[in-house]
């Protein structure tokens, strides 16, 4: 979807509205997840919101969750925004966290074999320097 300045702001108004929605009105339990970002579209009739949490499988769990309550969930947001419309919500598994920290346990890796051989070509290093 395209980023305006006036979609940027009521994405945030319906994040903001969102969590609200989450702790107060519904009753179920979402457990550790968060709302990581809401793209609206420029007509401002649909949004997309990113759900993202400390464990994948739950968090997925909760996204479905989420999906069929996004009725009840719409009709919340419309009793807290002001908007002529209320954006009907679809709700996403935001991979991001885990895809940086795919990248960071990679990194990792590759730090890792590349240590213990830069420690050998120091060693070397040194080997040669006595002589």
């Amino acid at each position: 979807m395209k980023k305006t300045r006036r979609t940027s702001r009521v994405g945030e108004m319906v994040r903001d509205a969102l969590v609200e929605v989450f702790r107060h009105d519904l009753k179920t339990d979402l457990g550790f997840t968060s709302i990581t970002e809401v793209e609206v579209s420029p007509d401002l009739h649909f949004a997309i919101v990113y759900i993202s949490g400390l464990k994948e499988d739950e968090t997925r769990v909760v996204v479905d969750r989420l999906r069929d309550l996004s009725g009840r969930v719409r009709k919340f947001l419309g009793q807290r925004i002001r908007l002529r419309y209320t954006p009907e919500l679809d709700f996403r598994y935001d991979e991001t966290t885990m895809r940086a920290s795919r990248i960071e346990e990679i990194l990792m890796q590759v730090a890792a074999k590349s240590a213990p051989a830069s420690e050998e070509s120091e060693e070397a290093e040194d080997d040669v320097t006595e002589e």
